[in-house]
């Protein structure tokens, strides 16, 4: 079985891409699929969320991604969560990595090169992207198969969103690679009742030819989750919150 990678990305910081690849993943792992987490974000924030220490030494996805790497080599990168959720955590030498790539042949393929040794032990394999479009967030899409979107609703994220397609496509053009399939949005950091402005922009997310998978509203229960180093539905199983993401683990069409 090859394993589905996921980018979970939007340049726009502050819209939640970490809290929802924690616990998209989690609820995949609930629901039996084998979950990797990458964190490709040099500020590390999933990587800590979940408790698992900093890749140092020699090995890290950023050496890996620079010099290759063997199959042993990318299974060493993985430490274990929980039954079934995996990371590879993040390192200080990625805030090296961009500037690095750009010197670097191939760079848009160096983490699939890295992903594919894991191929066969992981079904599903989810990238939590820094904010920012630049040379380790193009290997990211080149990477993925298929991208999630986290957004909020603030009208800035709407020039955010627009400027993320034409980049996928500039991309796919460059690289005459397929750009990953758009498997929809995940609206953030919702406060209901929604406020005249934040109707308009949300019916204006909504009407971008882009699926909302779902509408995750501002619940403390997220952050308690994470600081206990747990996914939601881990920490609080029968709330709202856990089975909001189960739902979306399903609209996103990663189980079955």
């Amino acid at each position: 079985m090859t394993m589905e990678t996921v980018a979970v990305l939007n340049q726009k910081g502050g819209v939640g891409k970490t809290t929802d690849t924690i616990n998209l993943g989690g609820a995949l792992a609930e629901y039996g699929r084998r979950t990797l987490l990458v964190d490709l974000d040099p500020q590390g924030n999933l990587t800590s969320a979940l408790g698992v220490d900093r890749l140092s030494g020699e090995l890290t996805l950023t050496t890996a991604m620079l010099n290759g790497c063997t199959a042993e080599d990318a299974r060493a990168l993985v430490h274990q969560h929980s039954d079934g959720l995996y990371v590879i955590p993040s390192s200080l030498d990625m805030f090296s990595l961009p500037r690095k790539l750009h010197s670097e042949r191939a760079a848009h393929e160096r983490l699939r090169r890295v992903l594919r040794h894991l191929d066969d032990a992981f079904d599903v394999c989810l990238i939590d992207c820094r904010p920012g479009l630049d040379v380790d967030t193009d290997a990211a899409l080149y990477a993925a198969g298929s991208i999630v979107i986290p957004v909020d609703v603030d009208e800035f994220s709407i020039e955010a969103l627009s400027l993320l397609l034409g980049q996928m496509q500039t991309l796919a053009d460059e690289l005459e690679h397929p750009a990953p399939t758009v498997r929809g949005l995940i609206i953030n950091r919702v406060i209901l009742p929604l406020s005249a402005i934040n109707s308009a922009v949300m019916e204006q997310l909504k009407g971008a030819g882009v699926p909302a998978l779902a509408e995750v509203p501002i619940r403390s229960i997220l952050a308690e989750a994470r600081n206990q180093r747990l996914t939601i539905t881990q920490y609080a199983p029968k709330s709202d919150v856990a089975r909001l993401f189960r739902d979306l683990a399903k609209a996103s069409g990663l189980v079955a």
